[in-house]
């Protein structure tokens, strides 16, 4: 159910993120705190112990979403659904061998985030 769903929304594009934050809020589901960068993320999402991170494959800084993802599921089981403007081979290839909820090709809507929840939660 959404209400108690915790999404960790982990995006560089600030207008993109602000967007699907309201939406997400307005579904009702719980928003951590912003991240926008990889090492941002990661103590975001040890300190909040989110049910979903919603991960940006292209981040700025050090780490890239999947680079990211993969030091969050050292410390948690936090189950992951990939954003990413991107639908190579590669990326796709790396993403999977995360055992993601899924990914989505942006541009990304609040009801494409909510079907895969809504599957999984």
């Amino acid at each position: 159910m959404a209400g108690q769903t915790r999404i960790l929304l982990v995006e560089d594009e600030v207008i993109t993120a602000s967007s699907l934050k309201m939406g997400l809020e307005k579904a009702g589901y719980s928003v951590c705190p912003l991240a926008t960068r990889g090492d941002r993320a990661i103590e975001i999402a040890i300190a909040e112990k989110p049910d979903v991170i919603l991960m940006d494959v292209n981040l700025v800084g050090a780490l890239n979403g999947i680079e990211t993802a993969k030091e969050i599921q050292k410390s948690l089981q936090t189950k992951i659904v990939f954003l990413t403007g991107y639908h190579d081979d590669e990326v796709v290839s790396q993403i999977n061998d995360l055992n993601p909820l899924g990914y989505i090709v942006k541009p990304v809507s609040v009801e494409r985030i909510r079907h895969i929840l809504d599957e999984n939660f």
